[in-house]
């Protein structure tokens, strides 16, 4: 029992895609992030990938898998036992510096035994959250006043501030903030909620990946919170994910922040699985 891997999203693909392929809610962050690596391998900033897989033995279907270009989040799906702990000892004597890993609160807690028995240090826990998936969408029963709009490259200096609070708040964004910003304004993809013609609230989707968009991020500047703009970009958002042929609409939440929580299970989404993220 091993992990095998490799640099090339084509041979992942043939060794691990149909496993990955299988749970598009569930393996969001490593199609997404795949998604990437093989968007931008031709550019002259193609991220180094770390792509690997798991079998229980030699000639068995994958088991588990994970995407990961260092030095950001490694993200990987369900863990075995036996699949953790061989992570725990890969990273563990990898020379590629890993800025945390995403994996389901049970595949974590297993990872974070064998690592600290390895080396004799425990992982600092990070922000733990939860996937949700969008069920029947429920617009607001008392919509706020303003209308949603596509955000365009004249709003990327308020993107760019707001997405800036937003990590202050939240955690990092797994990725490049200029590059973020920029990928979702090329694609369309951000939702601004305005008010007497002032941007109140944002949101955005990624990119349509398996027939699956994620939400991410939602911010509401302090000044505006409390009054409905962050259910109403939501809202917005994920029509225009639905829109664009999106199967699967999904968003992570804080479970630390109960607000959040609650305003995402009004508009329509589901709880799906409870995630943690800690930095070996």
């Amino acid at each position: 029992m091993a992990w095998s891997i490799t640099g090339s999203p084509e041979v992942f693909r043939s060794e691990a895609g149909a496993f990955v392929a299988a749970r598009p809610d569930l393996h969001t962050m490593l199609l997404s992030g795949l998604d990437t690596i093989e968007r931008l391998r031709s550019g002259v900033t193609a991220p180094t990938a770390r792509l690997g897989w798991w079998r229980d033995v030699e000639g068995a279907p994958t088991t588990a898998a994970f995407v990961w270009t260092p030095p950001h989040l490694l993200t990987a799906s369900s863990l075995s036992q036996a699949a953790a702990a061989g992570l725990a000892r890969l990273l563990s004597t990898d020379s590629g510096r890993c800025a945390g890993l995403l994996a389901d609160a049970t595949s974590v807690r297993a990872f974070c035994r064998v690592w600290e028995a390895e080396t004799g240090k425990a992982p600092a826990d990070g922000p733990r959250v939860r996937l949700h998936r969008l069920d029947e969408l429920v617009p607001p029963v008392i919509a706020p006043p303003g209308t949603p709009r596509v955000a365009t490259g004249d709003d990327r200096p308020l993107l760019r501030d707001w997405c800036t609070r937003f990590v202050a708040e939240a955690g990092p964004l797994g990725a490049d903030l200029d590059a973020f910003v920029d990928e979702r304004i090329t694609k369309g993809g951000w939702r601004l909620w305005t008010a007497a013609g002032e941007p109140v609230a944002m949101a955005a989707m990624t990119t349509v990946v398996a027939a699956t968009a994620r939400i991410t991020p939602v911010y509401v500047p302090p000044r505006h919170r409390g009054r409905g703009y962050g259910a109403a970009v939501t809202t917005a958002v994920s029509q225009a994910a639905r829109d664009v042929g999106a199967e699967h609409v999904l968003l992570f939440t804080d479970l630390s922040n109960p607000t959040s929580n609650r305003l995402y299970r009004r508009v329509g989404y589901q709880p799906v699985s409870d995630y943690r993220i800690v930095a070996p």
